[in-house]
């Protein structure tokens, strides 16, 4: 017997004794890296048929609306859409009594997790590429749900995949040469901590001023990138530096998801590229594209895949010189009272 009647229960801490059901319980380690404000769960005939987090805390702003405060919903499964748009109509009467005017979903908490729905498994045409590692891609009824509660979308990303990497030596060469001019220096992860310090510190501010963006902790930032470090090839990781600053990354790593399916792993995932703003403008970014391209060439790696752009962001331009877009996705969103 378990103490869960039926209906929405709403808890602070995960919940350690749900009723079985055919949705399962946020994992322990999702829970602790993003810990939601408040946790929603959906019992009939005593299992559990829906749940989400929300969060109301450090809401973020909207880039054409300053004075909108957002909340995030997120951590959700469903059984079907029907279950899961009533659990967001809870989440958004949450959010909304304290104080947020807008919710944005699925998030985990903040675009430092898991986010978006797809919204074109296979744009190129063809069969859809196979999810990539650490690709988010939720069941169609989770966008079911979130469409028929009236979100729609507010945020539009792109990934690309180039198959097959070309040789990039002499191009790879005249960019380092160029670099060196400005004073910039790039080189291949080496300690591990002071790599991951560098690109929490280049983080933080170049992603500063994107949509949705919300302050992460050094301490949750190591505690999120640090599982990655033995799943990590040093050599696709890319650092730019000057004056002992860093002021660019280019952080690549080999598609597990790959080995997962038995597969032979020749994909690189380029997952992040950031350049701060006084290093803009110079062609630094696509530099450290090429150089992560070729770095993986010469390391045996055969294809590239270009993850989960903002279609606004200059990563997108850069990647339509070598890649064609692989999948379309989207942050969904609406006013809350609307």
């Amino acid at each position: 017997m378990n103490a869960w009647t039926d209906g929405v229960h709403s808890v602070a801490r995960r919940p350690m004794d749900l009723p079985d059901g055919p949705v399962a319980p946020v994992d322990a380690p999702a829970w602790e890296a993003t810990r939601p404000d408040q946790h929603l769960v959906s019992v009939e005939r005593g299992t559990l048929v829906a749940r989400c987090s929300v969060w109301w805390t450090a809401a973020s702003a909207l880039p054409e609306r300053p004075d909108a405060v957002v909340g995030r919903i997120g951590h959700v499964a469903w059984a079907d859409a029907a279950a899961g748009a009533a659990l967001i109509g809870h989440a958004m009467a949450a959010l909304a009594a304290h104080g947020c005017t807008h919710a944005v979903g699925p998030m985990d908490g903040s675009t430092w997790h898991a986010y978006r729905v797809v919204t074109d498994a296979a744009p190129s045409g063809g069969a859809p590429e196979p999810p990539f590692a650490m690709e988010p891609v939720p069941p169609p009824a989770v966008t079911a749900a979130f469409v028929a509660a009236g979100f729609s979308p507010v945020a539009h990303f792109l990934s690309s995949r180039v198959d097959a990497l070309p040789d990039g030596s002499a191009a790879w060469s005249a960019d380092r040469s160029r670099l060196r001019a400005l004073g910039v220096g790039v080189q291949a992860m080496g300690d591990a901590e002071d790599a991951l310090a560098a690109i929490y510190a280049v983080s933080t501010e170049a992603f500063a001023g994107n949509p949705f963006y919300t302050p992460l902790a050094h301490d949750a930032f190591l505690a999120t990138y640090r599982p990655l470090l033995p799943h990590l090839d040093p050599r696709l990781v890319l650092l730019a530096w000057r004056g002992g600053t860093p002021v660019g990354f280019a952080f690549g790593l080999p598609d597990l998801a790959q080995a997962a399916r038995g597969e032979v792993v020749d994909t690189v995932i380029v997952k992040t590229v950031a350049v701060v703003a006084s290093a803009r403008g110079g062609g630094l970014g696509g530099a450290l594209v090429r150089g992560l391209h070729e770095a993986a060439r010469t390391a045996g790696y055969r294809r590239a895949l270009h993850a989960l752009m903002h279609e606004a962001n200059a990563s997108v331009r850069i990647s339509t010189h070598t890649a064609r877009p692989m999948r379309r996705y989207a942050l969904l969103g609406q006013a809350l009272g609307a």
